[in-house]
């Protein structure tokens, strides 16, 4: 029995960590600077964003076309039409960002609603997103074990097979079988892949260069924080602040907002997104060749 108490406090710990992170980051959503559109003068945004300093960063668009444009480009989280008393939403950026800004600017004044991008039938609860993002993470973070244990050239070649299929696999379920993430089968497949990938060369990396461990490592970072460092259903501009800006440079946060800009709102603002998976990528590529030519320096010197 005493030989099982350290497992029992690992245990124990391990679970606070996870609850910890999970629920400390979208237990009590809040907005934090979320970019909104004011169609007006700049004097009626300037008053309207002193009134909700630190919680919403009120922009002035000339006409509406530019407002409505700069939603679809994922710039703005909304847009107010004081002329028109209306409020345009985006519930396919995040259901419970859409219903927190309905109910601050409704409670400020009477506007109609309009969500000019919702969530598919398939998803109205705008949840598939994050567990579908889980079920790239995981399979990543596997085959990035298994690869480690193979020649470089060989692992990373499995990665990218693996990355390749899951994504297509995935995508086939989310779009075509369960019409949560619709409209962009190839997209969501690139994209998807991308993640894999990228957690796969990773974890690949570091299970090389430490052992072990670095899978233990990788769970940490890519789903005890990641997962809710990105978000989850809230959008990082809804969880704490210092969260949000972890999630910013993890693939994990990176990827789900390609995978909703891609789905939702025509591939934009892509750029970041990938750039961080890009960068992560070669973290792992450079991590498993330095610990594979490691190996060859010291089998030499043998």
């Amino acid at each position: 029995m005493k030989r099982l108490i350290p497992a029992v406090v690992l245990a124990t710990l391990i679970g606070m960590f996870f609850v910890g992170s999970f629920v400390g980051a979208l237990h009590s959503p809040e907005p934090h600077d979320v970019p909104v559109a004011v169609v007006g003068p700049p004097q009626a945004a300037a008053q309207m964003g002193g009134k909700l300093a630190g919680k919403f960063e009120i922009t002035a668009y000339a006409d509406e076309a530019a407002a409505r444009a700069a939603l679809a480009d994922r710039e703005v989280e909304a847009v107010v039409l004081p002329q028109q008393q209306k409020l345009v939403v985006a519930s396919a950026a995040g259901r419970a960002a859409s219903t927190v800004i309905t109910s601050v600017f409704t409670h400020a004044a009477p506007l109609t609603v309009e969500d000019a991008h919702p969530l598919p039938p398939g998803d109205q609860g705008g949840i598939a997103g994050m567990f579908f993002v889980l079920g790239l993470v995981i399979p990543g973070i596997a085959i990035g074990v298994a690869a480690a244990k193979e020649r470089p050239l060989a692992g990373i070649g499995a990665v990218v097979l693996a990355g390749v299929t899951i994504g297509l696999a995935n995508a086939w379920l989310g779009d075509v079988v369960f019409g949560a993430l619709p409209g962009a089968f190839l997209g969501l497949a690139g994209v998807s892949a991308a993640i894999v990938i990228t957690l796969g060369l990773v974890v690949a990396g570091l299970v090389r260069l430490i052992g072990t461990p670095g899978a233990g490592l990788a769970g940490l970072l890519f789903v005890l924080i990641g997962v809710p460092a990105s978000g989850g259903p809230l959008g990082a501009r809804f969880i704490p602040e210092w969260y949000a800006a972890v999630g910013h440079v993890l693939p994990v946060g990176q990827g789900s907002a390609a995978i909703r800009n891609v789905v939702f709102f025509d591939g934009a603002a892509l750029g970041l997104p990938l750039l961080v998976l890009a960068g992560w990528a070669v973290v792992g590529l450079t991590l498993t060749l330095s610990a594979a030519s490691q190996v060859k320096r010291a089998s030499f010197a043998e």
